[in-house]
């Protein structure tokens, strides 16, 4: 008989109840040490693939403005714009304000703004404001006011050097807007450009900030340098998520470092499997060394271990795709796990893995299994089956 099914090794593997309880040990280490570095590196893409969403819904692709403060777009630039893969745009009139509601005052920003523009282009729906205004998700929360409420804003003159004093307008609540930010859901306040400019005295058309839309599939970088090379010296372009770059790009950086540091948290995993491969060659060597007596090559036998390596890995992988998805879906919706959104500026954090992410995070964990069991088999090789058969029968 030259060689044994492998089967029967598993079998062998399998026959005690401590073998099984330390190999589902083994597997749920090793699952949940993988479910860890896919969940912070989720955590990493969630945060930002949030707040730029949450951004762009407040300023569209690309947000300029005149290094005059106060402009008016003319036809000259109007078709220009039209030229630089840009699907649409609208310009917005920004002043500050208070928000009072019960003696109770916040700063806020107060956006005029086209409601026909944000709710066909930026998503957010504004289709009922007219003569009131929309409050933020957070602001309606710490007020605690409804849709029909009335909220009154001292609202400060947005002319430079204005000698207007700042003056008092109750406004009723037309509607909810949630950006996803927290500070942009406790400080913006959404009215009819229009009213606005009425309100300051400005001229219709007048505005001092303005956003992009641009065409499917356009690359964001190379429109706004092209706009930075015609003829728009007055204005200044920026991406949507400008004004989180900095803590954009800190985020890639630590979720580089934290994904290399809990590489360790693998490592130890693997070393439980290694743990279990020496536990059951010794408490079950006496089976193995007959096997090999009885005929299995060495090259079955050492066959035999890889072979539990995939299948400890592949279950792993499974499991640890579980993890996240609990993780995700029922610990992170915990209340009292809620982040507070004025320190991480979301109010709630999510999970998002692509493809890659997964592909990456198994792979290396798939090296280090095989890289750490390659030499745990080899010292197992050296073992002689004559002198496995002397410890066992002596």
């Amino acid at each position: 008989m030259s060689k044994l099914p492998i089967k029967s090794l598993f079998k062998i593997i399998l026959d005690k109840n401590s073998s099984k309880k330390f190999l589902l040990g083994t597997i749920g280490s090793f699952s949940f040490s993988i479910a860890v570095i896919l969940a912070t590196i989720g955590l990493m893409d969630g945060f930002e693939f949030t707040l730029k969403q949450a951004l762009s819904h407040a300023n569209g692709d690309i947000k300029f403005s005149s290094k005059a403060r106060f402009f008016k777009l003319n036809e000259k630039i109007e078709q220009s714009l039209k030229e630089v893969n840009v699907k649409s745009y609208s310009t917005l009139l920004e002043t500050e304000a208070f928000a009072v509601h019960r003696e109770d005052a916040k700063g806020v920003l107060l956006r005029g703004i086209d409601p026909k523009y944000f709710s066909n282009e930026i998503n957010l729906n504004f289709s009922d404001l007219k003569d009131g205004v929309y409050i933020g998700k957070e602001l309606q929360r710490i007020y605690d006011v409804k849709v029909g409420d009335s909220i009154r804003l001292v609202i400060s003159p947005a002319g430079e050097g204005s000698q207007k004093e700042p003056f008092l307008r109750n406004f009723v609540i037309q509607g909810i807007v949630e950006h996803g930010i927290y500070e942009k859901d406790l400080r913006f306040i959404y009215i009819e450009k229009r009213n606005l400019e009425k309100l300051l005295g400005f001229i219709e058309g007048t505005s001092n900030r303005g956003i992009i839309t641009l065409k499917p599939f356009s690359n964001l970088e190379n429109t706004i340098k092209q706009l930075k090379m015609r003829e728009y010296e007055e204005f200044n372009f920026a991406a949507y998520w400008s004004e989180f770059d900095v803590l954009l790009d800190a985020v890639k950086m630590e979720k580089m470092s934290i994904t290399l540091i809990l590489q360790l948290i693998v490592v130890v995993a693997v070393l439980n499997i290694v743990g279990f491969i020496f536990y059951i060659s010794e408490t079950r060597s006496q089976e193995f060394f007959m096997l090999r007596a009885l005929g299995l090559s060495l090259k079955s036998y050492k066959r035999f271990w890889f072979l539990l390596l995939l299948w400890i890995w592949l279950v792993s992988c499974l499991l640890s795709i579980g993890f996240v998805e609990i993780l995700n879906r029922v610990v992170l919706k915990l209340p009292y796990l809620k982040i507070p959104g004025d320190i991480y500026v979301l109010s709630e954090l999510k999970i998002i893995l692509g493809g890659l992410d997964y592909l990456i995070v198994f792979v290396v964990s798939f090296i280090w299994i095989f890289i750490i069991g390659f030499f745990t088999v080899k010292k197992l090789e050296k073992k002689s089956l004559v002198s496995g058969l002397r410890q066992e029968f002596s």
